[in-house]
């Protein structure tokens, strides 16, 4: 009886340990693809053909205006912060003292983040750098906004860092509940991650690497933050909505690795 308790107890750990690291990976999903899908969709509500890929997109916009191309650039941080901010408002209000709360902290984060990293990309590459780019927006102006995103990117994630510390369960002590909290999703979650977009050209490969770097500021918050004031009574393994989001995002990124055209 002893040993089948153990084992429960364990098995229980276990699940509350890789929760956040399956979760984030599920919000990544259910925000990266979809902002892909707004991009081509963006394009097509446009009148130009495109074809979209889990985690990029190749727009026929050669005959497009520059206003045009900046629209289609910016759609997607747009659609993720709309996403981000919904989730975290709904997070905040109804679910942060709920099971479910984990998954929509996970995508308010991963939403916010798709629209603060390429804002402080807008001087190095990605969205906000393409659309400035058309727009003939000066070099000034791009970095400013760079460095905008470069101060608001490591606090957003300190703060999530924060968050997340409180769905570790109360006997974890520092080190174990902020490895499982921050540690786990960041290296073990960008390695699921590769796993489940592959295949995917290099340079999308070293960007998702780089720039999960600001999860170390997630850690940081997390560290300084214990102790903190955590759930009761709501901290649990997998649930059954978990398992929806799991075939949920798995069917949609793979249906997509071969590229789907949208086409007039």
């Amino acid at each position: 009886m002893n040993n089948q308790i153990t084992e429960s107890a364990v098995s229980q750990t276990w699940g509350v340990v890789c929760r956040p690291t399956l979760l984030f990976v599920l919000a990544y999903a259910l925000n990266v693809t979809p902002h892909e899908i707004v991009h081509a969709l963006t394009s097509y509500s446009l009148g130009f053909n495109s074809t979209v890929f889990q985690m990029w997109v190749n727009p026929d916009s050669a005959e497009a205006t520059p206003s045009q191309l900046a629209i289609i650039a910016i759609s997607g941080p747009v659609f993720s912060l709309a996403v981000g901010t919904l989730c975290w408002v709904l997070y905040q209000r109804w679910f942060r003292e709920r099971p479910s709360g984990l998954a929509f902290l996970m995508m308010a984060m991963v939403g916010i983040y798709s629209f603060l990293g390429p804002l402080a990309g807008a001087a190095l590459g990605g969205d906000f750098h393409l659309a400035f780019t058309f727009l003939h927006i000066s070099a000034t102006v791009g970095y400013l906004t760079s460095a905008t995103g470069f101060v608001l990117l490591p606090a957003f994630m300190y703060c999530i860092g924060r968050e997340l510390l409180r769905w570790s369960p109360h006997e974890f002590h520092r080190v174990k509940a902020v490895a499982c909290t921050t540690l786990a999703p960041w290296l073990l979650g960008t390695l699921l991650l590769l796993l489940l977009y592959w295949p995917l050209p290099r340079f999308l490969i070293g960007s998702t690497i780089g720039g999960s770097a600001f999860w170390l500021f997630a850690v940081l918050g997390a560290a300084i933050g214990y102790p903190t004031r955590r759930p009761t009574g709501v901290l649990s393994s997998f649930t059954r909505s978990d398992l929806a989001l799991t075939i949920a995002a798995l069917t949609m990124v793979r249906l997509l690795v071969n590229g789907i055209r949208l086409a007039h």
